[in-house]
């Protein structure tokens, strides 16, 4: 997909002041093939957000977190983001058992392959009402919602956790006052700008990079600390 959007940005966008080359009549021109690069960033950034988010944050943090404040919404959200993961997983589980009894959509003719699927999303559907009814019984034996439901995983908020959250949170501040008065911004139509940057936006290119980079630091840190007490 990143590739993609750098390939096909320039192509049909011809807008820019400096053409780079021209094919068929059509235009290639540097902020259209420097817009792309950028776009295509920031899906690359979007996607390492939701993976590190899924990576870090588990059931049992969003539990600790939230149970107190709201448990039906929060068990509500839990299920929400639960649901598309364990519906594909099932959804691939059935398939591989009932392509064992020469139920496919991967081959026949289309009529074949759809009513191969509609018996795939039948057996899916009932597998999923089925479970769903388990797990209600299952929560109305152990009394869930009779009262404020408790956590058996419990997080410390240490002393260097506050350091790291006034860290970042200044550090933030910092660069999104810094962003506000358009320093470290890049023009890009209708004429790409310079990337030259001054004291000020070194400053703020450093916050970034520190802010962006503090897990591998607290990585590296943990590492030379275990290896140094060996």
């Amino acid at each position: 997909m990143m590739l993609f959007i750098v390939v096909m940005n320039p192509i049909m966008n011809n807008h820019g002041a400096h053409v780079i080359a021209t094919f068929g009549g059509t235009v290639i021109t540097a902020e259209a093939v420097m817009y792309g690069f950028l776009m295509a960033l920031s899906l690359a950034i979007l996607m390492l957000v939701f993976v590190s988010y899924n990576q870090s944050m588990t059931n049992h943090k969003f539990l600790y977190l939230f149970v107190r404040l709201s448990p039906q919404l929060t068990l509500l959200t839990m299920i929400t983001m639960r649901f598309v993961p364990l519906f594909i997983r099932r959804f691939t589980n059935i398939k591989n058992v009932q392509r064992t009894r020469g139920v496919q959509m991967e081959t026949g003719s289309v009529r074949a392959r759809s009513h191969a699927g509609m018996r795939l999303m039948e057996v899916l559907l009932i597998n999923s009402l089925v479970d769903a009814l388990q797990t209600a019984d299952s929560m109305t034996a152990r009394g869930y919602g009779s009262q404020k439901r408790t956590s058996y995983q419990r997080y410390r908020f240490t002393q260097r956790d506050g350091w790291v959250l006034a860290s970042l949170v200044a550090g933030s501040a910092l660069c999104f006052y810094f962003a506000k008065q358009g320093i470290g911004r890049l023009a890009i139509y209708p004429i790409l700008g310079s990337i030259h940057l001054n004291q000020i936006g070194w400053l703020c290119l450093v916050l970034v990079l520190l802010i962006d980079s503090l897990p591998l630091l607290l990585e590296g840190w943990e590492y030379l600390w275990w290896t140094l007490r060996k």
